[in-house]
């Protein structure tokens, strides 16, 4: 295969008279298209040699010289404060109007209306929460623990405010009080459900008890109720991190060296009435949801050269998506791997090389996004990575947001290795990009007699508008304006709709209220299984 190379169009877009944003001067073009792994499970699929690249500026929006993506430089280096903190979670807020950085003891938040985001002038707040994450609904709420307790932070305001002080619980409160510990934790890498009703935890002991977890608990906050407590015996105290799943069901656990039932992946209910070891053996992993919506975890699975679909459901078998290719392999795998299953239906792999190392296989300095399809598992190359790794904080650690729309790594272009000098790269994924990976599945309906129509009037626009369009067989429609940048404006319809014509009225407003400046934009329609995409401008 051979090389793509899509240059920048902003030259297009200013003659145009098009306003360009602060996130990117350019869009995707109508033509493009996914690069697809010919297939995942082979080991030995085409390798894509990362072509030269002069770094570019803080801000440049960029395309990828392989794959055809669009990217920009999102943050100017400053030690490791110019990175996120993990692959496995979104650093964005709801709207992605903020991002946390700084994977130190305090966690500054800075807005993303400009470049580089980790400017003075974009500074929002410093949050001093241990495991800091994003609230799935309200933009400018943080969760995280201090001490016993889970804490939230409006981020605008200040304001702190306990949801639970652990001490003070009729069934953990006598546990801490009698026992050598001095904080609840998920060990950084643990996460509550989705909507932050069920946590999992441990009780990490003090120094006293050689700082080992000495109890795992799970809570549920709407109850204000203590599940279940699990006592670790001291050949199951090596545990990696504890978290929820998704939606709630269970209790996950990465331990190791144990001899009980936490060794390796595990899983357990909300009491803890039953552990069960899922995987003996396995790396970095993730918590998500798979097409058929089961919750599953993604992860390397160190003993057979796969990373593998995990199901929660203990009665279900794991399933491979990717073969990895390195221990088996002549060559190996000269790459450290990383998951995130932030978005729905889909793991984004990313790998990290070491200095002075070549691009031997076919995952080499790639980031790969896999659609979880049990029965058929299809990835797709996003981007090449010009990232070298001496230090733990130089890592790509890859992650994709939790709707998809951004993807997120650590780079430093092979420049002051060893000095964790890094910045963040950010790749716009298109507005339709679950439709190129064909993540709906299944053949598209046939549509029913007659045009089906995708137009605003008027257009331009200068104050109210209508989008009238077609919906070829009744099912999920959603219809959500983007600027140039790609960025979501405002989702202006979201259900379910019946086959026929249908019209939306538009207020010339974004999701907070405001009306949208001048500019061009973009409605786009799934419906049917199919997708569509409508130009517009604003004048004011």
């Amino acid at each position: 295969m051979g090389m793509r190379l899509i240059p920048s169009i902003a030259a297009a877009i200013l003659a145009a008279g098009m306003i360009p944003c602060p996130a990117a001067h350019a869009q995707y073009p109508d033509t493009f298209a996914f690069v697809e792994v010919t297939d995942p499970l082979s080991g030995t699929c085409p390798a894509y040699p990362l072509v030269p690249m002069t770094p570019p500026a803080v801000g440049d929006t960029f395309w990828d010289l392989r794959f055809g993506t669009m990217q920009v430089r999102a943050t100017a280096i400053s030690g490791i404060h110019g990175r996120h903190e993990y692959s496995r979670f979104d650093p964005f807020n709801s709207d992605r109007t903020m991002i946390i950085l700084d994977p130190e003891e305090s966690w500054n938040i800075y807005r993303t209306l400009s470049y580089p985001y980790n400017q003075a002038a974009n500074l929002v707040r410093a949050v001093h929460l241990s495991e800091p994450r994003w609230d799935p609904t309200d933009p400018i709420l943080i969760w995280g623990v201090e001490d016993f307790s889970i804490k939230t932070v409006n981020v605008i305001s200040g304001q702190e405010n306990v949801v639970k002080d652990f001490t003070t619980d009729p069934v953990l409160g006598p546990i801490i009080g009698s026992s050598p510990v001095y904080r609840i934790t998920m060990k950084d890498e643990g996460e509550s459900s989705r909507d932050k009703r069920f946590w999992a935890f441990m009780l990490q002991g003090d120094g006293s008890a050689n700082y080992e977890p000495l109890y795992l608990f799970a809570y549920d906050r709407l109850q204000d109720t203590v599940t279940g407590v699990y006592y670790l015996p001291p050949d199951q105290r090596e545990i990696d991190w504890v978290g929820m799943s998704v939606l709630g069901s269970s209790v996950v656990i990465l331990g190791y060296n144990g001899t009980g039932p936490i060794q390796g992946l595990a899983a357990a209910d909300r009491s803890f009435s039953w552990i069960k070891t899922l995987r003996a053996s396995i790396g970095h992993a993730d918590v998500g949801i798979d097409v058929l919506g089961r919750e599953v975890v993604v992860g390397q699975n160190a003993g057979n050269d796969y990373i593998e679909l995990v199901p929660l459901d203990t009665a279900a078998q794991a399933v491979p998506v990717v073969r990895l290719y390195y221990a088996s392999g002549p060559q190996g795998l000269q790459s450290g791997v990383h998951v995130s299953c932030n978005a729905d239906s889909f793991a984004l792999i990313s790998t990290t090389i070491g200095s002075g190392l070549p691009e031997q296989n076919w995952l080499d300095r790639s980031l790969i996004l896999v659609r979880l399809d049990p029965a058929q598992p299809r990835a797709f190359y996003l981007a090449k990575l010009y990232n070298t790794t001496d230090e733990y904080w130089e890592e790509t650690h890859g992650t994709i947001s939790n709707d998809g729309s951004r993807v997120v790594w650590a780079d430093n272009w092979g420049q002051d290795v060893g000095q964790e000098r890094v910045s963040l790269i950010q790749l716009m994924l298109p507005p339709n990009w679950r439709e190129l990976t064909g993540v709906s599945g299944g053949p598209v309906p046939a549509r029913p007699p007659g045009p089906m129509p995708f137009a605003t009037r008027p257009n331009p626009v200068r104050g109210r508008a209508e989008v009238a369009y077609g919906v070829p067989v009744a099912g999920t429609v959603e219809l959500v304006l983007y600027n140039i940048c790609g960025q979501k404006v405002r989702t202006l319809y979201r259900g379910i709709q019946q086959a026929g014509i249908h019209r939306v009225a538009w207020d010339g407003r974004d999701g907070s209220g405001s009306a949208v400046g001048s500019g061009v934009y973009f409605v786009a329609l799934s419906a049917g299984g199919t997708a569509r995409r409508l130009r517009l401008v604003v004048v004011r």
